[in-house]
């Protein structure tokens, strides 16, 4: 499995093939199911779904895998983005829309897709907050799952609408410390407390902000949350962290975000900050 979710994708953000699938993300194929659980336990195998998915005209353009030293990798929690086909041959824009499809087979939880979208010149894998993500139980058939698809597919224009809606409205420098602030604290606390841990700091805030392309220097909603999402999701920027030896802290690179649910996570928490932002 790639080491960081940037490199769970095809360079040329082409359609994965099943081989390349199997090396990011060998779960998608399992048709095994965690050892604890019972014949009763019905499970809703990804490698049914991609078929599906490739029925409705849409293709997986990323796999990534939770890593697991305790569990067996073919049982692992695992995300694939899927676009158009049409839109991988032939889209033009800065920006794609995608389906993202996060699924295990350890019974930790159901089958959720959510809306999305892939934003090409800083390769930034977006994920919509609220109102733009569903779940069906394993115990559903795929005709449940063609349900909850053919519903995301329908909201995919409306999450189009809503970010040009971003792009359209443009933020103050509070605002946008505001917006960087908040979106920080999606993976760390403020520094407040000399307690062991890692930090965000003033200098984080900062960072998140920073202007490192010329396609970023934008006040706009949406190029803000984009640059913040970058930094807070691949650790563009510095951190404290606090240990037994050195209680006074240590400024170091954050790492970036590899847990596949942590990914999703913080990525719709951080579309629905730059929202609540925006059209306050």
């Amino acid at each position: 499995m790639a080491k960081h979710l940037i490199f769970s994708r095809n360079a040329n953000n082409s359609a994965l093939s099943a081989e390349r699938i199997q090396q990011l993300a060998p779960a998608a194929f399992s048709t095994t199911k965690a050892e604890k659980l019972t014949d009763r336990y019905v499970s809703l195998n990804t490698s049914d779904i991609i078929p599906v998915m490739q029925d409705y005209g849409y293709a997986p353009v990323q796999a990534a895998q939770k890593r697991s030293r305790s569990l067996n990798p073919a049982h692992s929690a695992h995300m694939l983005a899927f676009a158009k086909t049409w839109d991988i041959d032939f889209g033009t824009g800065d920006i794609r829309p995608e389906i993202i499809l996060y699924n295990s087979h350890d019974g930790s939880g159901s089958v959720k897709l959510f809306a999305g979208c892939f934003r090409f010149i800083c390769a930034n894998g977006l994920i919509a907050g609220d109102g733009f993500q569903s779940r069906i139980y394993h115990s559903k058939a795929l005709n449940g799952f063609e349900d909850m698809l053919r519903n995301t597919v329908a909201t995919l224009p409306t999450m189009m609408e809503r970010l040009e809606k971003l792009r359209g409205v443009t933020l103050d420098p509070h605002q946008s410390v505001l917006m960087a602030k908040r979106g920080v604290e999606t993976r760390w606390d403020m520094l407040e407390e000399q307690t062991k841990g890692v930090y965000a700091t003033p200098q984080t805030i900062a960072d998140v902000l920073h202007i490192s392309r010329y396609e970023d220097n934008y006040m706009d909603a949406f190029t803000v949350f984009n640059r913040i999402q970058e930094g807070v999701v691949r650790g563009n920027a510095f951190v404290k962290s606090l240990s037994e030896k050195h209680p006074n802290g240590v400024t170091r690179k954050a790492r970036p975000v590899n847990s596949v649910k942590e990914n999703i996570r913080i990525n719709s928490e951080l579309w629905n900050i730059a929202e609540d932002i925006a059209f306050a």
